[in-house]
């Protein structure tokens, strides 16, 4: 029995994960050369997420939602579903991998700028597929003048900056890449954004300036060098680039896509003993996200607790949310800062994906999660060192609230009701409108029959 199976087959329910066999391991993309913007701090900012987790296939991809760029996030849209409808293709076929592995695909997003009416959002997409896959990178920008979305080419002036570029690449790349495959045609440039130093960063995506090596290939081009090669809106988005605090002005935001406002209900009490009481532990991934809020008010209008098990790269996005969560009683979990596969990583890897996240929750509510989701419930020996580092306890679920073909709010409450259980872990997802839906269903019935609602950490040792 594969991993994955023997996974299924406990209902996920782990808490210490054994060891999976031995695997490659490739290097995340290094972004450190890009100056990034912090999203937290842009008003109004809100995030989708796309994400699938099957026999078949595991996939997650966000991407932000900037206040005023409506057609900036329509197309950031297609680049993520750019990348998804053909993994989903080649993935249709449902022999595994060897060792049991499960192709995955994961999409994340950093803001490279963010000021006046310029944002730049870079996109960096990881595919899994056993002997093939790499990384994918697309830098797009938005000009706010002109409402347009614009490749990284259009910082160009033209074919004379096309042109002049290219040489000045092929000239800083030497060896590592091939000549002839770095031209001055505008699909060649994906991804360009500026560093702190603010010289231009000019990446590719894996296998294409340098078809035999993988991983990120990258050359930086001094102010000096590049600066009478870029075409009027190519000097609007370095002079953006170049202030680390958002000062966006594309228009009134729109009413908060993720409001805070607390309903007032006083939180339930501080702990139920559930050797004594019979309890159920909503859980929610992924998130925060722009159904969170919701899903909030429905929970404290029931005095009902839950356990949020948040994205690192969300959860920045949704500081206010994470506050709110705390001051109405539930429990947040860590569940990694971009949702990789943690069992691919090594374990500097991990640790940095699992510590921003101890960090970003640390940061907005004082304190650091004990508990750690790795996703898919993927661990290793690496991931098990690290938790044990950071004091953080892996936790899984034993009761799937969402089948693949779930959409209905109804089906999804008539699935958790039916198979509860004192002491049920449920798996939900904060990010899935549906299943968000479906709580106040849940919360309900659950309560009819005796339940009560609680966090994780409240169930009895070795439940979770």
């Amino acid at each position: 029995m594969s991993r994955w199976a023997a996974v299924a087959a406990a209902g996920s329910l782990l808490a210490g994960c054994a060891a999976p066999a031995a695997r490659q391991v490739r290097p995340v993309s290094d972004a450190s050369g890009m100056r990034t913007v912090d999203a937290g701090a842009v008003p109004g900012m809100g995030t989708v997420t796309r994400s699938r987790a099957d026999g078949r296939r595991h996939y997650f991809a966000a991407y932000p939602e900037i206040p005023g760029a409506r057609p900036l996030s329509a197309a950031l849209a297609r680049a993520q579903d750019e990348r998804i409808a053909p993994f989903v293709a080649a993935t249709e076929d449902a022999r595994p991998l060897p060792g049991g592995d499960v192709p995955e695909l994961n999409g994340r997003w950093s803001l490279v700028a963010a000021d006046g009416d310029v944002a730049g959002v870079r996109l960096v997409t990881t595919e899994f597929l056993g002997a093939s896959g790499g990384e994918y990178r697309r830098t797009l920008w938005y000009d706010g003048a002109a409402r347009r979305v614009l490749g990284s080419a259009a910082l160009l002036d033209g074919a004379r900056g096309l042109a002049g570029l290219a040489g000045l690449v092929r000239a800083r790349l030497g060896t590592r890449a091939d000549p002839s495959r770095i031209t001055a045609d505008p699909r060649a440039f994906g991804s360009i954004a500026f560093n702190d130093a603010g010289g231009m960063v000019v990446e590719f995506s894996d296998h294409t300036v340098a078809p035999g090596a993988p991983g990120r290939v990258a050359a930086v081009i001094e102010r000096g060098a590049y600066d009478r090669l870029l075409s009027r809106f190519g000097r609007r988005a370095r002079d953006a680039a170049g202030h680390r605090h958002p000062g966006l002005r594309l228009g009134a935001p729109p009413a908060a896509p993720h409001a805070v406002a607390a309903t007032g209900t006083p939180p339930p009490a501080a702990r139920t003993d559930c050797t004594k009481a019979r309890c159920v532990a909503l859980t929610f991934d992924d998130g925060p996200g722009p159904y969170t809020a919701r899903l909030l008010d429905d929970l404290a209008a029931r005095r009902a607790r839950a356990t949020f098990f948040v994205v690192g790269d969300n959860a920045r996005v949704y500081q206010d949310l994470l506050r709110r969560q705390v001051a109405e009683g539930h429990e947040i979990g860590n569940h990694a800062q971009s949702h990789r596969d943690l069992s691919r990583l090594t374990a500097v890897q991990v640790n940095s994906e699992v510590q921003r996240t101890q960090d970003v929750v640390r940061t907005a509510t004082g304190r650091a999660p004990v508990l750690l989701r790795p996703p898919y419930m993927a661990s290793s020996e690496a991931v098990a060192g690290v938790a044990r580092s950071l004091g953080v306890r892996q936790t899984g679920w034993n009761l799937d609230a969402l089948d693949a073909h779930d959409r209905d709010p109804a089906a999804i409450a008539d699935r958790v009701v039916r198979r509860a259980r004192p002491d049920s872990i449920v798996l939900m997802h904060d990010v899935n409108e549906a299943s968000a839906r479906a709580v106040p269903r849940i919360v309900d019935r659950l309560a009819a029959a005796g339940y009560t609602l609680v966090t994780v950490s409240e169930l009895p040792p070795g439940r979770g």
